[in-house]
């Protein structure tokens, strides 16, 4: 174990993870992008995953998410291999990915929006139940139910992506980058959901490039750096710009 305030020096896990990956590589015409990563989300753990431009941080959750395809390595759902698996295939075994972008489809409304989202919809519970729970989270959703997508606001968008997710019913959500674009009340009003989805039960990787405010708010983040990841942090590192600097840019 490291003496520096914050820093996890290894992060094996005390349980059977609910996801694990080990050794994932992903190339895009032969150039490696990501290089060897390993890394863990226990049952309702909340990770994160930080870096700079160009990292890979979103090339290892497309991967994990089957948008593209991992070179090597594995990952596992509960002990069920995710890679090699469509995008549809990987929702249905119960990992769900909010991209970055959120991907709306402008010209639906936001009950049209939601409903695609139970396509792939793995519970029993009746989707009417399903969307007033989402709703609830997201009460804005709600008031603008008959709204199209394309009129919402940037965090407006984003609490619709979450809920449309939701409504697959993922054991393990991944969110890249949804802070992105959006004010800090909304930023604030999307992790404050996070927050809740997680102590439902719900285990979370959140990618991000705001440093500070995920290490705050995630049980353990990790530092990737071209491809690699350097570092494993816990919330005490969220304001040690000596430490995250180091982390970033090796130095």
């Amino acid at each position: 174990m490291s003496d520096l305030p914050g820093k996890v020096a290894a992060t094996t896990p005390t349980q059977t993870p609910l996801l694990d990956v080990r050794d994932l590589e992903v190339r895009y015409s032969g150039v490696p992008a990501v290089k060897g990563v390993s890394f863990h989300v226990d049952r309702g753990e909340t990770v994160g995953l930080i870096g700079p431009n160009g990292a890979g941080k979103s090339s290892t959750v497309l991967a994990l998410a089957g948008a593209v395809r991992a070179s090597s390595g594995s990952a596992t759902l509960d002990g069920v291999e995710l890679t090699g698996h469509s995008p549809e295939e990987v929702v249905r075994l119960g990992l769900s990915l909010v991209p970055e972008g959120r991907n709306m489809f402008d010209g639906l409304t936001v009950t049209e929006n939601l409903r695609l989202g139970a396509v792939a919809r793995r519970s029993e519970v009746p989707l009417t139940a399903a969307i007033a729970e989402v709703v609830e989270l997201f009460p804005i959703l709600g008031e603008f139910r008959d709204r199209p997508a394309g009129l919402l606001s940037g965090g407006q968008q984003q609490q619709l992506a979450i809920a449309r997710t939701l409504l697959a019913a993922p054991r393990m959500l991944i969110l890249d980058e949804p802070s992105l674009g959006l004010s800090p009340t909304a930023v604030d009003v999307v992790f404050d959901a996070l927050g809740r989805i997680r102590d439902a039960g719900t285990s979370v990787l959140v990618v991000e490039q705001r440093a500070e405010f995920t290490i705050a708010f995630c049980d353990r983040t990790h530092v990737l750096h071209d491809g690699r990841l350097t570092l494993a942090l816990t919330p005490g590192a969220a304001h040690d710009a000596d430490l995250l600097t180091k982390a970033y840019f090796g130095s």
